[in-house]
């Protein structure tokens, strides 16, 4: 069932001694930024990658998920400055929403991996919220069954990753609770009274069960079909930060903190375990070299810190420093050392080396994390 809250206040009391506050640059640190400088940042990074946009295709670059993410990060930055970022979202909301499946010769944003479809899912939720329109809220819905219908037929439990078979991890299972949650705080009673709501915890019963949430307070990636419990492997930033405004959205519908308090002590421990000694975030391929995907991971988790700052209903004043100084630091980092002529690469503490969608909008959730936060 559900950790005790107990051991939550132990996690986040440890987490509060054993990390330290990641350290802004001195550099960066000599002229305080305002909101409206990480707003300006982020519209002219915004501009640039537009150039990679397509209003035939829906999409930046063709690429799939990461566009989803791309429309969320949008969303995020006119939830807050919709005037600053209107000229492109009246435009790339309904052109997306209308033209972005048949790009791909897919059908209803769904395709063969379900973590692929609960980016959407999120994405038009996000759309939803600042729009009004129940167009964005129903296709997170009809996106949502689909997974839905799956959840619960792999050997383990759970949603398979893809419809292949071929594993079970933490993102789609993160997605799954995260989208479930959110809905069952914009349709409560439809289709039905707690429909949602009962899927959102029984997902994180689940997902808690199998010990993904490892002793550091982490999550790593999948479980073992053989064990059905953590397979110890790698710990991605972007695992991190799904989950985050999905438990915070589960104590908005239940009144029980238990959830938010899990969220804290999840974002806490990753600040202390995924940053270098100035505070930045740091993807474990950085070393070697990242994929595309990889590529996308830190935003996710910016993202998901920034909605904690924002909206948990439990916020104490420590940690809100930690989530507003790392997302400051990070952004101050990112922009003056992994910065190109409004492109954004991948490693946030620089150097520049290249970039793509995928980096420059991971990198730009976090300058509109830091917009928000401050």
């Amino acid at each position: 069932m559900f950790p005790s809250t107990s051991l939550l206040l132990v996690a986040i009391l440890a987490s509060s001694l054993g990390f330290a506050l990641p350290q802004p640059n001195p550099v960066l640190s000599l002229q305080k930024r305002t909101a409206q400088d990480y707003v300006n940042d982020a519209t002219s990074a915004i501009g640039k990658l537009q150039q990679r946009y397509s209003t035939t295709t829906g999409l930046w670059d063709d690429a799939w998920w990461p566009s989803a993410n791309v429309l969320t990060m949008l969303a995020d930055l006119a939830e807050y400055y919709p005037d600053a970022i209107s000229s492109v979202t009246d435009v790339v909301f309904p052109t997306t929403l209308a033209n972005a499946p048949s790009a791909l010769g897919y059908t209803n944003f769904l395709n063969g991996y379900y973590d692929d479809e609960l980016w959407w899912a999120l994405a038009f939720i996000q759309v939803y919220d600042v729009t009004g329109n129940t167009t964005y809220l129903d296709q997170a819905s009809a996106i949502f069954e689909d997974a839905k219908s799956a959840w619960g037929t792999s050997p383990c439990g759970g949603l398979w990753w893809d419809k292949a078979n071929s594993g079970v991890g933490a993102v789609e299972n993160e997605l799954y609770i995260s989208t479930a949650a959110k809905l069952a705080n914009r349709k409560p009673y439809s289709p039905s009274q707690y429909y949602y709501l009962d899927e959102a915890i029984k997902a994180y019963e689940w997902f808690i069960g199998t010990g993904m949430i490892n002793s550091g307070n982490t999550i790593n990636n999948g479980i073992l079909l053989t064990t059905c419990k953590n397979d110890g492997n790698l710990v991605f930033t972007y695992n991190q930060g799904i989950i985050l405004a999905g438990l915070a959205e589960m104590t908005f519908a239940t009144g029980n903190d238990t959830y938010v308090n899990l969220a804290h002590t999840i974002a806490t421990a990753a600040i202390g375990a995924l940053t270098n000694s100035a505070g930045i975030l740091v993807e474990v391929c950085e070393a070697t070299g990242c994929d595309g995907d990889e590529g996308q991971f830190k935003g996710v988790f910016a993202r998901g810190v920034a909605f904690l700052y924002r909206r948990a209903s439990v916020l104490p004043a420590a940690t809100a420093t930690l989530y507003q100084t790392f997302l400051q630091t990070n952004a101050n980092s990112l922009w003056a050392n992994d910065f190109n002529n409004f492109e954004l690469g991948l490693a946030w503490t620089g150097p520049y080396q290249t970039a793509d969608v995928q980096t420059s909008s991971s990198a730009l959730d976090c300058v509109v994390g830091a917009a928000l936060v401050t």
